[in-house]
């Protein structure tokens, strides 16, 4: 199956295939990776590819938080899946949202749909451009 199928289409089904991923064990894991690095004072958290919006879901108690991801059908199971978030679509390669984060994530492998280092290039100048002094971006490889 072509992954695109699964974040089209099928995005209904995407919970259910992930269903074994503890998205709450990793936002733990998150938060405290954001403690030690962040200088910055305020608390604008943009999760990147954010799928359907589990991340967010653990992450939004302590962060004001915006998701992106390059499909709609998948934001249309974050919005259902996760209540007090802006949802976005956006593709990570050419993100331009105008405005500025305290924390930028990229989880769960997702940097690797850039698939080109030109690619990886111009992502990694996007999620510089959309970061605010002191703030940190993580990326899950």
């Amino acid at each position: 199956m072509q992954k695109q199928v699964l974040y089209g289409e099928l995005a209904e089904y995407y919970d259910l295939i992930y269903s074994f991923k503890d998205y709450k064990k990793k936002a733990v894991r998150v938060k405290a990776l954001i403690s030690k690095y962040r200088k910055s004072d305020g608390n604008q958290l943009l999760d990147v590819a954010c799928g359907t919006g589990h991340h967010l879901n653990y992450l939004k108690d302590t962060f004001s938080c915006t998701g992106v991801d390059i499909r709609r059908e998948i934001l249309d199971v974050a919005r259902k899946n996760v209540e007090g978030v802006a949802f976005e679509q956006a593709d990570m390669i050419t993100l331009d949202l105008g405005r500025e984060f305290d924390v930028i994530t990229c989880l769960f492998s997702s940097i690797g749909y850039v698939k080109t280092y030109s690619n990886l290039r111009k992502t990694v100048r996007s999620f510089a451009e959309h970061l605010k002094k002191g703030g940190v971006v993580l990326i899950e490889p």
